[in-house]
């Protein structure tokens, strides 16, 4: 059925540059009427004479071969570039199989839940990272698990007292004071 719709498409884009190349260069706008002549006028400009299988009144408004097949080539042109445009656009706005197609991004999650939410249920949104405090000894846990929960516990502050991992998106806020204050 593709291959169908392709063959008609660039038919027509054919037909289309014949006329154009004839509305400007030659004596008018020329188009095949029915499913023969359109035919017989396909197979002269695939045999290199644009127009043959045309009536013999629009056969004199034809242009001549290089204005045709220059205007048939442009034409082949536009057709591909849609094409082109539209399976680019159509695969990058529907991918089928992709696991992200439902999934909303980190900034929609935040938008419509609030960071605070967010971390408040991180362990039910990512239980592989944050496991709840029952579960954490009972998960098994990988050598790289380990490896990211020492490397975190040792970059924790001395002066806090908690030895609890902190969320890699905590950020420290400034001090409200000004510099005439302190």
């Amino acid at each position: 059925m593709a291959a169908g719709g392709t063959l008609i498409a660039v038919a027509l884009a054919a037909l289309a540059g014949l006329g154009i190349a004839s509305a400007l260069w030659g004596g008018g706008w020329v188009w095949p009427h029915g499913t023969d002549t359109v035919v017989r006028v396909l197979g002269g400009l695939l045999h290199g004479h644009p127009g043959r299988g045309l009536p013999p009144d629009q056969l004199r408004q034809v242009a001549g071969p290089v204005p045709a097949y220059a205007c048939i080539a442009a034409a082949e042109l536009v057709l591909l570039t849609g094409a082109l445009t539209t399976a680019v656009l159509a695969v990058r706005y529907r991918r089928p199989g992709d696991a992200r197609g439902g999934m909303a991004t980190r900034r929609e999650a935040e938008q419509a839940l609030g960071l605070r939410q967010l971390r408040a249920g991180r362990a039910v949104i990512r239980p592989d990272r944050y496991p709840s405090r029952g579960n954490r000894g009972r998960l098994l846990s990988t050598g790289g698990d380990v490896a990211r929960r020492r490397a975190h516990r040792s970059g924790a502050r001395p002066d806090s007292g908690s030895t609890t991992p902190r969320p890699s998106t905590s950020t420290s806020r400034p001090t409200a004071r000004s510099e005439k204050e302190s």
